[in-house]
């Protein structure tokens, strides 16, 4: 089997990452024909294949088109996942068999059939939709070798022959497939002008399988037990990290404390003035850059509760992993419903400290996410209009995105805003902060701020690394992913790791007499996300990627997803640090 052949196998079968949800849910009386009705067929878009952000519309190439384009009313899931359903020549009746059906003659011009030929190099493949049925197929061949004398380098061939096979259980669709039948080519490999016959064949197929069931072949892969074990695998190795670390923990943290506890309660002077005991004084004084902290810890807060509230509607059956397009819109409305906690999270945490001026903090915690990612957007929808790709959101798209961040997600802002700050609860210190800062002494290169967030990044990576890289293989790849528990499990491992690192490392911090521990808790905490980043470039690095256009959505959207992680990660961070100090300074206070 070549690897064309072998490629096409896998995104027909195994490949499904946008295909629409309604048609899992239709009700009793969707969906169903009569013996010759119209049966409604769609063409879609085509694009390489080793690029999954760059695709574009499918008369974009030279196919038969009819003489008016009529393209089907999209919903913002389909639009934000790239669709572009357009009719076509294609004729479908329910149950009738075709064979050979002439689809239109076309004669190829010079500049068509380069084009032909540079999508043939490309390894392109075409999508359609039959009956909210989604289904691929390639559009030409590549041979290296000729067995021609008087022929050099690679041969390009175009299909000119589909034959579609499809599937029937009563009066319903439950299956489709479109095979480019290799038997049926067109040598493209001149640049003469060549006439060509386009055909088509359709047969249809009884199955048992039920109408409700029809959408399980598309997952079917998932579950193959070699994809188990590669997941249980990562999930292991992360339980391991965290049990050895905490355990190392346990040795040299808990030993420690519990000692100079000890010391402090016995009542020798000398033993009395442990070192983080020393800085009581400071420990509790209020960062700089206040409005900016605070907006991290507003906003990392609010991505937190849209991530649960994401495997919460996974857990349910509501959303699929592989339906991007239904993701991209939960994402949009929950984050613009969930601004609220945003709000009431920063202005609240900023006004325990500060009476006035907490409307900043709110302001930025709106903005401290959305405003790179906007920018992002931006810029890469710009470019996938100069490149023409169907990654290009419509202006009527943008719109609606537009008046539901002004409509919706400003005034939910400013309402947590003002709720958190006139609801603010006593920010009470157990020890009376000085006047002035004391000086923090030299410390070791292993205590400084580079070496702790080094240090803070790696373990948590380093637990998560291999599900990083299933993820990844998803989301920029044709990888089925559905194990949205051991996904869960992977995060929850990921948020233990970074709060049990934060403690050990802030408790390290007061030992050494520093007291500003409170940017570097944050800082530490979401370097994770920096080891993450780093992590995709050497997977592009590995990939088949190429281009200009994929480059910019890959790195484009990995930064705002790897930024998302940071802001999360950092307020994970600081809450588990705030806990832990509070708690053992509360510990001398009563001793």
């Amino acid at each position: 089997m070549t690897r064309t052949t072998s490629i096409l196998l896998l995104l027909v079968f195994l490949t499904p990452f946008d295909f629409s949800l309604p048609s899992a849910a239709a009700s009793e009386n969707d969906h169903r024909y009569s013996v010759g009705d119209d049966v409604p067929l769609f063409v879609n878009k085509v694009g390489p294949l080793n690029n999954p952000s760059e695709t574009y519309e499918y008369y974009d190439l030279p196919f038969c088109r009819p003489d008016y384009l009529v393209r089907k009313k999209e919903s913002l899931r389909e639009v934000l996942n790239g669709d572009r359903l357009t009719n076509t020549l294609y004729n479908l009746k329910f149950r009738e068999d075709k064979n050979g059906e002439i689809l239109c003659h076309k004669k190829l011009k010079r500049d068509e059939i380069a084009k032909f030929r540079d999508v043939i190099t490309n390894e392109y493949y075409f999508q359609m939709d039959c009956d909210d049925l989604p289904f691929w197929g390639f559009i030409g061949k590549m041979e290296e070798e000729s067995w021609a004398i008087d022929r050099k380098g690679p041969e390009y061939y175009l299909f000119r022959h589909v034959q579609f096979n499809v599937f029937y259980n009563a009066n319903q669709i439950i299956e489709i497939h479109a095979f480019s039948d290799p038997n049926h080519i067109v040598d493209i490999t001149g640049d003469s002008d060549t006439d060509v016959i386009f055909t088509y064949s359709v047969f249809w197929n009884a199955t048992s399988t039920q109408f409700d069931s029809r959408m399980e072949r598309y997952s079917r892969a998932a579950l193959q037990a070699t994809h188990w074990r590669i997941h249980w695998f990562s999930f292991i190795n992360s339980i391991v990290t965290i049990v050895l670390l905490t355990g190392v923990l346990m040795v040299l943290f808990v030993h420690h404390l519990k000692n100079d506890l000890k010391k402090f309660a016995s009542g020798d002077e000398e033993d009395k003035e442990v070192g983080w005991k020393y800085i009581q004084g400071d420990v509790f004084r209020c960062p700089i850059q206040m409005p900016l902290f605070c907006a991290i810890l507003g906003s990392g807060t609010q991505l937190l509760t849209l991530v649960f509230l994401l495997f919460a509607l996974a857990f349910l059956g509501i959303i699929y992993p592989y339906n991007r397009g239904a993701l991209g819109t939960s994402l949009v409305v929950i984050y613009a419903l969930t601004s609220t906690i945003s709000g009431y999270c920063s202005a609240s945490f900023y006004s325990r400290f500060i009476e006035t001026g907490w409307e900043k903090s709110v302001l930025l915690a709106g903005f401290i996410y959305l405003g790179p990612l906007f920018v992002t957007a931006a810029i890469l929808n710009t470019i996938a209009i100069y490149y023409g790709a169907t990654a290009a959101l419509p202006f009527g798209t943008i719109v609606v995105i537009f008046l539901l961040f002004v409509l919706l997600n400003i005034p939910l802002l400013a309402i947590g805003g003002m709720i958190g700050h006139q609801f603010r609860s006593e920010y009470k210190a157990p020890s009376t902060t000085k006047r002035f800062p004391r000086e923090i002494p030299t410390l070791a290169w292993y205590r400084k701020m580079p070496g702790q967030m080094f240090l803070g990044g790696l373990l948590p990576f380093s637990a998560i690394a291999l599900e990083l890289h299933n993820l990844y293989a998803s989301m920029w790849g044709y990888k089925i992913y559905t194990l949205s528990a051991v996904v869960f499990v992977t995060f929850i491992i990921l948020i233990v790791l970074v709060a049990m690192l934060s403690v050990g490392l802030t408790y390290i911090q007061l030992t050494a007499e520093d007291h500003e521990w409170w940017w570097r808790s944050v800082l530490r905490g979401g370097f994770a996300a920096i080891f993450m980043f780093g992590y995709t470039i050497y997977f592009y690095a590995k990939s088949n990627m190429m281009g200009f256009l994929q480059l910019s959505f890959f790195y484009g959207y990995s930064a705002c997803l790897c930024y998302a992680f940071f802001l999360m990660l950092s307020t994970v961070s600081f809450y588990a640090s705030l806990v832990f100090v509070r708690h053992i300074y509360h510990a001398v206070k009563n001793e």
